[in-house]
């Protein structure tokens, strides 16, 4: 049969339900004090970062400068940074790992309370509408809640980046930053053309897997009657067939991970030159120090990074939209005959 399409508009409706439900139940108290942490975190992280941008543009001028002095101070705090910097970074990793837990919990509980509910189970069994529901319960439910809670921190912190280092690096040259805002506008939008065949790839490649799995899992349950029934070549031959539908289907990602490689390592590599190509004129012509030339290799990069965010994670985020079709599909199935509350 044929594979649902599950539209955007309806499938972001049904992520926002998800959210809106996990923050609103009996854990939400705890889900809300563990991600006010992580934004503090966030916070704290970028400070610091803004911090050694300037300690690392000092440190170097005092090299250039062969002032032993203000090279030891600096190396001194240039550790204290690092230290501090170290242990905002493991707490907010703990942090967001007991949050992805604690809604992986939840939202497993509630996705196996609708499952059972109403015979559902046994509709999606005699009917085939869905291919591999246990699967999506263990496995995308998982995917789901750590990828979702990783994208939100991840974008959060591309904003608190931005907000922290857009005045820094105007403040070094605006060129420079202008230069960075139309690079990573330019570099997302590629990304976005050229990986957009992975997010049905990825769909049809989870489905592909599970459907392997499953046929694996038949042999092992039915053993004996496929024994005595000599039907090891019919099992051999449908095996086979689908161990080649997800190699051909594999094989197709890696050749749109092949295009888009090409384009990412490129963007990735120029990034590292622009500064210098910008910066290291004005620095042979004696009107900026040698530390500023640095640190605006280190602040245009995180700033690049920080807007470019798709280029970063293109491969992740065309995973992540995979699960959330699949998980999406799996409620509009458990809610066919009976609504029942989105999880």
């Amino acid at each position: 049969m044929d594979k649902p399409r599950i539209p955007f508009k309806s499938t972001a409706k049904r992520f926002l339900q998800a959210v809106r439900y996990f923050a609103d139940s009996d854990v939400g108290w705890k889900a809300k004090s563990l991600f006010a942490a992580l934004i503090a975190l966030l916070c704290a992280a970028n400070g610091l970062n803004v911090a050694n941008s300037f300690v690392n543009r000092n440190f170097m001028t005092a090299i250039a400068g062969r002032d032993m002095a203000g090279f030891v101070r600096l190396a001194i705090v240039s550790v204290g940074v690092f230290a501090s910097a170290t242990v905002v970074a493991v707490v907010a990793r703990f942090a967001e790992e007991r949050l992805g837990l604690l809604w992986r919990e939840f939202l497993t509980r509630r996705a196996i309370a609708l499952y059972l509910a109403n015979g559902v189970y046994h509709r999606l069994n005699e009917s085939g509408e869905l291919a591999n529901a246990d699967q999506r319960i263990a496995e995308d439910v998982r995917a789901f809640t750590t990828t979702t809670l990783s994208f939100i921190l991840m974008a959060i912190n591309s904003v608190l980046t931005v907000l922290a280092f857009a005045g820094v690096l105007w403040e070094i040259s605006p060129l420079l930053f202008v230069v960075a805002i139309v690079y990573a506008a330019c570099g997302s939008y590629f990304t976005l053309i050229l990986s957009n065949p992975l997010v049905r790839l990825n769909v049809d490649q989870l489905d592909k897997e599970a459907s392997f799995r499953t046929g694996l899992i038949h042999v092992r349950e039915s053993a004996e009657s496929i024994m005595l029934a000599r039907a090891e070549s019919g099992v051999a031959a449908r095996l086979n067939a689908g161990l080649d539908d997800l190699v051909g289907n594999f094989r197709r990602i890696i050749t749109v991970n092949l295009k888009v490689g090409f384009f990412t390592t490129g963007y990735n590599w120029m990034i590292q030159i622009i500064p210098a190509l910008i910066m290291a004129p004005a620095f042979i012509r004696g009107e900026v120090e040698f530390g500023v030339v640095t640190q605006s290799a280190i602040v245009f990069s995180t700033l690049v990074a920080a807007i470019s965010l798709i280029v970063t994670q293109y491969q992740s985020l065309s995973n992540f939209a995979a699960v959330v079709q699949r998980l999406s599909a799996l409620i509009v199935a458990f809610e066919r005959k009976e609504p029942a509350p989105a999880i």
